[in-house]
């Protein structure tokens, strides 16, 4: 389905985000990579504000962030399960080249590797049911991105797309039937969607621009993405069959991971608009823009 982008008049603007801007001075480190707990009272997240990319965990207004990881490398793309009991990461602690995908308890504490490969496997998220986990995998830069699934213990891996194009950053329907992922097998990024055994593959709007990492509304009526549809970086929404897109950002600088609140009113994201990474909330109309994490944020 072609489809064009509908003008959306909204309080996220370039001036709502000047609020937010960094003072004079002011410690710099990233914040990003996050997403909700299933009951939305905290939020786990990736920061390098004691100099290592660590997992910290947060309330959801972004108080009382407490590091969770200790170990040298990039840890990144957290994950709650769904009773909020464990964290699925991904890390290049075994060796720091291959990157593998671990689980912990919400705390830190009992942290264990799933996969042991060569290469990098991360970007993992569970199952509904968790009985599964998809992730992202690539065996060398000179390959391409694919997506597999394997059991929540690490065994029974299945990789399910062909490896001819990059596929990257899936998610799961709310039964876990389906999966959503972006992919540049058009010659550029799109949004598709899949059986959750890599069958039925179905582009959700076809499009000019580069659209990518993209997450369902937990009624899965929505879809918010990144898209440089207007010729930047922002976060749009559009109705699940690729209709009716909405642009919810106007600003400059790269926005990564936008997700929904667990009740479906709010939407997370982490951006660099005017300097290092930070992580915003915002409606899911684009009203009520403020960041809850990063160097300033308040």
């Amino acid at each position: 389905m072609t489809n064009r982008l509908v003008p959306f008049a909204v309080a996220a603007s370039i001036a709502g985000l000047s609020a937010f801007g960094f003072a004079a001075g002011a410690p710099a480190w990233n914040d990003m990579f996050a997403r909700w707990s299933a009951d939305g009272t905290r939020i786990v997240f990736v920061s390098d504000r004691d100099g290592d990319p660590e997992i910290y965990v947060m309330n959801a207004d972004g108080s009382d962030p407490r590091r969770l990881t200790r170990e040298p490398g990039r840890d990144a793309h957290p994950y709650f399960s769904r009773d909020g009991r464990r964290i699925l990461f991904q890390s290049p602690r075994r060796n720091g080249e291959d990157t593998d995908i671990y689980v912990m308890s919400s705390d830190g504490s009992r942290v264990r590797p799933l996969t042991s490969r060569k290469g990098f496997s991360g970007v993992p998220a569970y199952s509904p049911d968790e009985k599964s986990i998809v992730f992202q995998l690539r065996e060398g830069s000179d390959r391409k991105w694919r997506i597999a699934v394997m059991n929540a213990s690490g065994e029974n891996l299945r990789i399910i797309t062909p490896g001819e194009a990059n596929d990257q950053v899936p998610t799961w329907s709310r039964d876990g039937k389906r999966l959503l992922f972006f992919s540049d097998r058009t010659g550029k990024n799109q949004i598709y969607t899949m059986r959750a055994d890599g069958a039925d593959v179905r582009r959700v709007a076809a499009t000019e621009s580069d659209d990518s990492i993209a997450s369902w509304s937990p009624d899965e009526r929505k879809i918010v993405f990144v898209s440089d549809r207007d010729g930047s970086s922002d976060i749009c929404v559009m109705d699940a069959d690729g209709s009716n897109a909405q642009r919810l950002t106007r600003t400059p600088g790269i926005k990564r991971l936008p997700v929904w609140s667990p009740d479906g009113k709010r939407i997370m994201f982490s951006t660099d608009d005017d300097g290092p990474g930070r992580i915003f909330v915002m409606n899911a109309d684009g009203s009520n823009l403020r960041a809850i994490a990063g160097a300033d944020a308040r």
